[in-house]
């Protein structure tokens, strides 16, 4: 069996990420943003003759508008925006949690008086994050424009794409693509120590791999041979067909295989172990 890799995890290992906010363009409307004491507008004025958001004070307070994305706890995270001040006095943007919008970092605030790209980056503390775009005015009816908003992980290699990742174990051949749904019976899903995320090697010569002196191993949930896996991104329903989710796909065996265990002859309710794991990317 070959070792093949989702459409996702190819494009994120080349580089291609996934923007998480929706609608940060303004186009044509303000769908997908949440006003707070604000009114919000699709209005000329954004980057490449295109519109892009007008957030104005419905009141003598500051006006935002916010969104919430789903990140995975403790990634890397950039946002990029531009913003101008429109006839308010400035602008910023906040990054936090549902509960405190402020909660991860509040930004300075800017005072550019044309459309001017800014970059912040953070670490998420929760599986969803607030994005907040602010008009610092508290001036009623001001407002400030904002458009392209971007929020992206930062990813650095295979291995930091999938980390805390799991993998399930299955009966059978492996489906064509990693993209497909996952065929045949699932025996074990294996972890770090059972239940968490896995983590890889560095990379070396090409190959990463299992770190000496984890443990991944899972308790089996049914009996059969063990036929093929699948190491699927945290968030991934690996049962489901996807052309963006992070998976790859490859070969169990006792040796010689992408995944080696200690036996491939698996029995319900017994602990299955990972002896060895090897991935390398061809020269050719």
């Amino acid at each position: 069996m070959a070792l093949r890799l989702s459409t996702g995890l190819r494009n994120k290992a080349m580089g291609i990420r996934t923007n998480l906010v929706s609608n940060g363009s303004f186009d044509t409307n303000t769908t997908g943003w949440t006003a707070s004491g604000a009114t919000l507008s699709s209005v000329a004025g954004g980057s490449n003759s295109t519109n892009g958001l007008s957030i104005a004070n419905s009141g003598a307070a500051s006006g935002s508008a916010y969104q919430d994305v789903t990140t995975r706890i403790g990634r890397v995270y950039m946002v990029t925006f531009g913003g101008d001040t429109g006839d308010a006095d400035g602008f910023q943007v906040k990054v936090g949690t549902t509960a405190d919008d402020d909660a991860i970092l509040t930004s300075p605030v800017y005072t550019d008086a044309t459309l001017t790209t800014k970059k912040l980056a953070f670490v998420a503390t929760a599986t969803t994050t607030r994005i907040s775009l602010v008009n610092t005015s508290v001036q009623s009816g001001e407002f400030v424009l904002f458009d392209d908003v971007l929020v992206e992980e930062v990813l650095d290699g295979f291995g930091e794409i999938m980390r805390g990742s799991k993998i399930n174990i299955y009966t059978g051949t492996q489906p064509t693509l990693a993209n497909d749904a996952a065929t045949g019976t699932l025996l074990c899903t294996i972890g770090k120590n059972g239940s968490d995320g896995l983590e890889f090697t560095s990379a070396d010569s090409g190959t990463i791999g299992k770190p000496v002196g984890d443990t991944w191993n899972g308790t089996s949930v049914a009996s059969g041979t063990a036929g093929w896996f699948r190491c699927y991104e945290e968030g991934d329903d690996p049962t489901q067909i996807s052309a963006t989710a992070a998976r790859f796909d490859g070969s169990v065996a006792v040796s010689g295989g992408q995944l080696n265990m200690t036996s491939t002859t698996v029995a319900s309710g017994a602990v299955q172990t990972v002896s060895s794991m090897n991935l390398t990317q061809p020269a050719a």
